[in-house]
């Protein structure tokens, strides 16, 4: 092998045709790309994307694990301008093998034609960047008819004018974009621990995230300058990376190319229409064809193929560049012509970045209750408050109205009271109607706001509303249902619930209006989950997730969905699928700062719980506090949810006692406040009920809970909320069981397991299959008809490495090491005193080692737990 060749660790060294390229010092290794590409049996690898992916270093990476046996032609075209004659000349002086003086298309399908005695990879590095038709037309030609020993490597920033039908048909090409060449971020931990510059997470995320995954903008920011100082650099700009852009980007392109380039990247979207109106002289279909055959970092934004951006990364480098100057004309004419759309949240980006801040704001006049439920349009319409002057945000009632509904969306509901008040100065109006059509609106958001806040006032302002609105003001009932269905869900009236979602999904359909459609149907999903009809509210959340991915609404309703769907995975013991939903819905509702985040680290925590996490379950709960916080959301939105979570950790953890205090303190405050529960959360007060009978349970005080719980089971039941109905029967069954009424707890459980089972209500008796494995299997056994639920449990615990029933029980790990100090034969006493806990709550975690092991005395507990290796 050639001095300069520099075979991988484990390859075999063999002769070469021509010296390979060197690898650079610290490359980058990308063993997922190679394997992929070397392992497919393809007859061409075409690998297409901008300047600085590393498509020359990966394809010498592929060609270094060729067999010994195959002869290699590397042939780098430096980007430059190639003739099929060039093409021919190369080629032969490589192989060493004469031509005719016919055409060189001929002479290269001669020439091809030749090489069947041994396997042969021809690379094609750097293809040329500029268009060439008759160089396309030869290597398309040239490409059908290869034969099988030979294999196409190709790379370039320019995408070839191929017509490739048959093979790809045959699967005999195989391409990769700038996408797939990406470092991704374990890739970049690697290449950090290689350069030995380890970097604290957060930055290495921000590096990452800042570049996507861009090579060359990674390697040039960790190359310049000092690393403490990288921080700074990726905000700010690296002159290398600059000076990189400068030469191998922007002086390869024409001068009238290069100026679309630096305007679009100050525009986040453009289609070929926008360009066409924008760009004036220039064809836009034109301008985003070029874009996407010079490589020019061209992302595309949906499945049509209408939108497009340049890559953040690289437009943000660009505007960084002193030539790349705000271009104030085109933002004035995409302004006008988003304005002429109806798409006022763009006409007003581009308002404001042409510096027409009264622009802006008349054009905010257009904008609807309902285009703040897309995308991050509320985190984006509270920055311009911020941006626009004061003055400018209360011109009218009605932008005062859209800045009062941000704040309600996002829950900074502190700040709406004081937002409305600047009402007052548009009072009287100069008409009756619109007297009181401005007064509805203010009621509106009044009920609205008062429900968020559980005030039984909401009910009051919403009717009131609802009592002066025209059919002109359907969204503002729209959202006056909505208000009014949680109130009443949460009043645990689901009938009248029920009666004003369907009310508010009816004026939604009748004015075709998918958000509001959606935004309904979360309500309507949370009163199916309580009637105990979840497998219509799955099919509903399903509907509603696919309506608003097709109509390409992602924001807030669509982050609340996925946090649904996680919910009713949750309830049917699909952990996995529901810590999928869970984390998505966080991630997309946290893009637009939205509180309902809280949900899904709730459910994140629970599931954490069941499996045994406990810090992890903990950590959850803080993430969602501080979230909270940040998000400015007053805590009377949050602190009762967190609570109920936080005292079911400590039920976990063995404490029942303090899970108990909790427990009983949110019912009262509850109670005593009239305090009636935010959105997402109707059942916070019976769930609290129900939690404190499981804490009286946990704690010894089991007759007061079964009595408890027995009230629960008929209240429930007349309400129609079914789900917690069951929960509670499932709680007098536990209850009876612990108070030694075998029959009854028995009869008991197996009607609550059978309702569970038409519910496909699943968790609460995952929960007990994890702490009484042996009763639950004996009541399964007993009836056939919950040979469904048995067979469904079975897998749900294959799913999580468990077995029904278990033959090591389930202990906790508190009631572990009260074993343990029991077999060492400390009394109550002494283990209430190495535990830090009650010394009744001693007893209860003896009583319930008792009851899981299956034993009645303690000495027959130890010695079983001996067996199984639960204690030394």
């Amino acid at each position: 092998m050639h001095d300069n060749v520099r075979a991988l660790p484990g390859s075999r060294v063999r002769a070469l045709d021509v010296s390979l390229p060197r690898l650079p010092a610290n490359h980058v290794a990308r063993p997922r790309l190679v394997e992929s590409l070397v392992g497919e049996d393809s007859r061409v690898t075409l690998i297409c994307a901008p300047a600085g992916y590393g498509k020359s270093v990966l394809l010498n990476e592929c060609v270094r694990q060729a067999s010994m046996a195959t002869r290699i032609v590397w042939l780098d075209l430096l980007g430059h301008t190639l003739t099929p004659e060039d093409l021919l000349a190369r080629l032969a002086a490589s192989l060493h093998l004469p031509v005719g003086e016919g055409d060189a298309a001929t002479e290269l399908s001669l020439l091809i034609g030749r090489l069947v005695q041994q396997p042969v990879w021809i690379i094609l590095d750097d293809y040329p960047r500029q268009p060439c038709a008759e160089l396309d037309a030869c290597l398309d030609h040239l490409l059908e008819r290869s034969p099988h020993t030979l294999r196409w490597w190709i790379a370039g920033r320019r995408r070839p004018e191929w017509h490739l039908p048959r093979l790809l048909l045959q699967g005999a090409i195989q391409e990769r974009n700038a996408q797939a060449l990406a470092l991704s971020s374990d890739e970049l931990s690697g290449y950090l621990q290689q350069l030995k510059a380890p970097l604290p997470s957060p930055l290495a995320i921000q590096l990452h995230q800042s570049t996507e995954g861009w090579l060359a903008g990674i390697c040039l920011h960790l190359i310049e300058g000092n690393m403490s100082e990288l921080g700074q650099r990726l905000e700010a700009g690296s002159a290398l990376l600059l000076e990189y852009i400068q030469r191998e980007v922007l002086d390869e392109l024409s001068d009238e190319l290069r100026e679309v380039v630096l305007i679009l990247a100050h525009i986040p979207r453009f289609s070929a229409a926008l360009c066409q109106h924008m760009l004036e002289v220039h064809d836009g279909a034109q301008v985003i064809e070029q874009l996407r055959q010079h490589q020019l970092f061209l992302s595309q934004l949906d499945e049509q193929g209408e939108w497009y951006c340049l890559s953040p990364a690289f437009a943000k480098q660009l505007k960084l560049l002193p030539q790349c100057l705000p271009p104030l004309h085109q933002h004035i004419l995409a302004c006008q012509w988003f304005a002429q759309r109806g798409e006022v949240r763009d006409a007003v980006e581009h308002a404001l970045c042409a510096d027409q801040p009264e622009t802006a704001a008349s054009y905010l006049q257009r904008y609807g209750e309902d285009q703040l439920l897309i995308g991050q349009s509320v985190s984006q319409l509270l920055h311009w408050r911020e941006e626009l002057p004061a003055s400018l945000f209360a011109s009218t009632p009605h932008l005062i109205i859209l800045q009062a509904w941000a704040l309600i969306i996002c829950t900074r509901l502190d700040e709406v009271e004081d937002c409305i008040d600047e009402l007052a100065r548009y009072m009287p109006q100069p008409s009756a109607k619109r007297q009181q059509l401005l007064l509805a609106n203010y009621q509106v958001i009044m009920g609205v706001l008062h429900r968020q806040r559980g005030l039984a006032s909401a009910r009051q302002h919403c009717l009131e509303a609802l009592s002066k609105l025209d059919e002109r003001g359907w969204s503002q009932q729209v959202l006056c249902h909505q208000a009014l269905t949680q109130q009443a869900g949460a009043e645990q009236n689901l009938a009248l619930a029920e009666e004003h979602c369907n009310q508010g999904l009816k004026l939604a359909r009748e004015h075709r209006n998918i958000l509001f459609d959606a935004l309904l149907t979360i309500d309507q999903v949370h009163l199916l989950i309580m009637r105990g009809q979840r497998q219509v509210a799955k099919e509903r959340t399903e509907y509603a997730v696919q309506l608003l991915k097709d109509g390409g609404m992602r924001g807030p309703v669509y982050a609340r969905l996925l946090l649904l769907r996680g919910l009713l995975h949750a309830g049917r013991g699909e952990r996995m699928l529901a810590r999928e939903a869970f984390e998505a819905g966080i991630q997309e509702a946290e893009t637009c700062e939205d509180a309902y985040s809280l949900h899904g680290h709730i459910g994140l925590a629970e599931l954490c719980l069941q499996e045994g996490h406990f810090e992890a379950a903990q950590q959850h709960l803080r993430n969602a506090e501080q979230k909270m916080q940040a998000y400015r959301v007053p805590r009377m939105r949050y602190h009762e949810a967190l609570s109920l979570a936080k005292g079911q950790l400590w039920l976990h953890l063995g404490d029942a006692e303090k899970a108990l205090s909790v427990f009983t303190e949110v019912r009262e405050h509850l109670q005593e406040h009239k305090f009636l529960a935010p959105s997402g959360f109707c059942n916070l007060l019976p769930t609290s009920r129900l939690l404190e009978a499981r804490g009286r349970i946990a704690t010894g005080q089991t007759a007061q809970a079964l009595a408890d719980l027995q009230q629960m089971m008929h209240e429930f039941t007349e309400s129609g909320h079914l789900s917690l109905a069951t929960q509670a029967q499932m709680h007098c069954a536990q209850a009876l069981e612990q108070l030694g009424e075998p029959q009854r707890a028995d009869q008991e459980l197996s009607a609550a397991l059978l309702e569970a089972q038409r519910q496909e209500h699943f968790r609460p008796v995952l929960e007990l299959m994890q702490s009484q494995p042996q009763w639950l299997e004996d009541v399964l056994l007993l009836n056939s008809q919950l040979q469904p639920l048995r067979q469904h449990l079975i897998s749900a615990s294959e799913a999580v490495d468990t077995t029904l029933p278990s033959s090591v029980p389930v202990l906790s790990k508190r009631e572990i090491a009260v074993l343990d100090l029991i077999a060492k034969g400390c009394s109550n006493q002494q283990i209430a005193e190495a535990l830090f806990i009650s010394l009744h709550t001693v007893k209860s975690h003896a009583r319930r080692i008792n009851t899981k092991l299956g034993v009645q005395r303690r000495t027959q507990a130890v010695a079983l737990a001996k067996a199984e290796g639960l204690i030394g």
